[in-house]
C-alpha cells in the first residue's frame, strides 16, 4: 500500500555548503545569512544544529549559478570563524509534501527506507510539519525519485 502525499519537492542545479564549528551563539546564523542576503542570494534549503565545544554546524543550499559569489563571500567572512567548510556541487533536493504529516506517523522514516534501500546516500535532511526534504547527489536522481513513487501516492 503506498502512502498519499500532496506532491514532491525537486529542485535541482544546486549546490550546498555545509559550514562546521561555527561559534554557537546567538546570532551566528543571521552573521552568515545576512552575508548571502545583502547580494540578493536565495537559500534554497537550510538546517542548522549545535554541537559540543559550542560549535554549530550549518549547512545550506544555493543555486549553482549563485556559487561562485558564495565562495566569493565565504572566502571573505566566514571562512575565519570556521574550522572547515565544505561545499558540494552537483547536488539535488528531492522531498515529499503533506498535507499534514503530523498526523501520518513514519514518513520520515518510509522516505529514508526508501532512499537508502535503492543505495541512495542522504547529505542532509530536513523536515518541517507538512515536508521531509533530502540533498543527494544529482546523478542519483532518477534513481532516488523512482524509489519515492514506489513508496508514496500522488494525488
Amino acid at each position: 500500500m503506498k502512502i498519499k502525499i500532496g506532491g514532491i519537492v525537486d529542485q535541482q542545479n544546486l549546490t550546498m555548503y555545509g559550514i562546521t564549528s561555527l561559534k554557537d551563539r546567538p546570532g551566528s546564523a543571521a552573521e552568515v545569512l545576512t552575508l548571502l542576503a545583502k547580494e540578493n542570494i536565495n537559500i534554497e534549503y537550510i538546517t542548522e544544529g549545535g554541537c559540543k565545544n559550542d560549535s554549530a554546524t550549518m549547512i545550506f543550499c544555493v543555486d549553482s549559478e549563485a556559487a561562485p559569489k558564495v565562495d566569493e563571500i565565504i572566502k571573505k567572512n566566514v571562512e575565519e570563524h570556521s574550522q572547515k567548510i565544505r561545499k558540494c556541487e552537483y547536488v539535488c533536493i528531492l522531498g515529499v509534501y503533506g498535507p499534514h504529516f503530523r498526523e501520518k506517523p513514519a514518513i520520515a522514516a518510509y522516505f529514508c527506507q526508501a532512499l537508502g534501500e535503492v543505495g541512495v546516500n542522504i547529505l542532509g535532511l530536513s523536515s518541517s510539519i507538512s515536508t521531509i526534504s533530502a540533498i543527494i547527489d544529482i546523478r542519483e536522481h532518477d534513481k532516488a525519485l523512482k524509489a519515492l513513487m514506489n513508496v508514496f501516492e500522488l494525488p
